[in-house]
């Protein structure tokens, strides 16, 4: 017997999607995207890090002071529910560059 999805099941929430990847080359902070070029706010994201540690940021520039969120290789990180229209931001936290793979959905 096969099973069809429901309809329910089908319905997306979020009507704008921007995947993005960036590998960092420098010291200095990457800025990824800003979300006001692609959907007026983004309401859910995912990101993991598959290279060397890195320090993220959304709304500002990415820093390594502590203001800014750090997240290991191999780590990832996933919000829903939230609302920012800024830039996303990266900063390498060692002296190897990192990557970073994600996406980005909202209205």
């Amino acid at each position: 017997m096969v099973k069809l999805r429901q309809t329910i099941e089908l319905v997306q929430p979020y009507e704008k999607f921007k995947p993005f990847t960036l590998t960092t080359n420098s010291a200095e902070a990457s800025t990824i995207l800003t979300v006001s070029d692609y959907m007026e706010e983004a309401n859910r994201i995912t990101i993991v890090v598959d290279r060397d540690d890195l320090y993220v940021n959304f709304g500002n520039a990415a820093t390594t002071d502590g203001s800014s969120m750090l997240l290991p290789a191999g780590t990832g990180y996933t919000e829903e529910g939230i609302s920012f229209s800024g830039v996303i931001s990266v900063i390498r936290a060692n002296q190897a560059n990192g990557r970073i793979i994600g996406a980005i959905w909202g209205r």
